[in-house]
């Protein structure tokens, strides 16, 4: 039996999943920050979020992993298990290591509208082999910029509209406007815990009703990058405003190696706005079809300037 090399490990503590980050971030140059993994566990709970690790029993390393989220249905909104953390380790790949887990972690999810962010070249894979065929509107465009290239300046700031902190923002109206696009899909302790986490810095752009018109998050992941997410807003103006005094709160912004954003393919003023601020100087390292099993739960791109993070969101 497969199980018999390795120890199957479920919601393991911390190091492992501190181990899994830097096992993908120096092969894969994946992006992930080890704070994420008790947002994930606070934010959904865990009877929501299961992280799997298998671990080979003679050196005690990490030899793949894989990680699920379910979104429930509250009230009639629609239902998601998203999957994520796909990977395993070169010295354990041909063994079907990797596919033992993906059918370990969705045993228990087969009736759910199931989603992945897809390498471009797994795509059609995951569609016949597993059921991923239903193909949404757009596609995960991920680019990074040198942070050394990065100019704030050149992003417009316009100060008719209110910037506030995290503190001076009504939550329940953020939480609505998330919600809306999200699809309808409910993730308020997910939501808090993420912006809050440890070396997250975000700003909330408000109407004069207090209504919530656009947020930006940034966070510091390992390798010392800086990752967008989520970043939603109403206009390319608001985006600008909020990526400008969002970017403005990071510690030694220029310092660091890399800045990735995650979005839509077809948003083209977020890719010129990310352009922009790198002077053109921008790399897209791929893009990405996003995959349900069901039913496609839709985001409207023109709101979505990076998704929140690619383990365990669609949006």
């Amino acid at each position: 039996m497969l199980f018999e090399k390795y120890e199957l490990l479920v919601n393991p503590p911390q190091a492992r999943w501190n181990e899994v980050v830097q096992l993908t971030h120096d092969e894969l140059q994946w992006k992930m920050s080890f704070h994420d993994y008790q947002s994930y566990l606070d934010g959904y709970g865990r009877n929501h979020f299961k992280l799997l690790v298998a671990v080979d029993k003679v050196t005690d390393k990490a030899a793949a992993c894989i990680c699920g989220a379910d979104f429930p249905s509250i009230d009639g909104s629609p239902q998601v298990f998203t999957i994520g953390m796909y990977y395993t380790h070169p010295d354990h790949r041909s063994e079907g290591l990797g596919r033992k887990l993906f059918e370990q972690l969705t045993i228990t999810a087969k009736e759910s509208n199931m989603f992945l962010n897809a390498a471009p070249d797994m795509a059609q894979k995951y569609a016949e082999r597993s059921g991923f065929d239903k193909f949404a509107p757009w596609e995960l465009k991920v680019m990074v910029a040198q942070a050394k290239d990065c100019d704030l300046t050149r992003l417009e700031s316009d100060p008719k509209f209110n910037i506030v902190d995290f503190n001076h923002v009504n939550f329940e109206k953020l939480d609505e406007y998330d919600t809306n696009v999200c699809g309808g899909v409910h993730r308020t302790k997910f939501l808090k815990k993420f912006l809050t986490q440890p070396e997250s810095y975000n700003k909330f752009a408000i109407d004069a009703n207090d209504n919530v018109i656009g947020f930006c998050n940034a966070r510091i992941v390992y390798g010392n990058h800086v990752v967008l997410g989520p970043f939603y807003a109403d206009s390319p103006t608001i985006a600008s405003t909020l990526f400008r005094q969002t970017l403005e709160l990071v510690p030694h912004l220029n310092e660091r190696p890399e800045v990735m954003v995650l979005l839509p393919h077809d948003n083209e003023e977020a890719v010129d706005m990310f352009s922009k601020m790198a002077d053109g100087k921008v790399e897209i390292e791929m893009s990405m079809p996003r995959l349900f099993t069901k039913h496609v739960v839709h985001s409207p791109s023109r709101n979505v300037f990076s998704i929140t993070e690619y383990d365990t969101n669609f949006v």
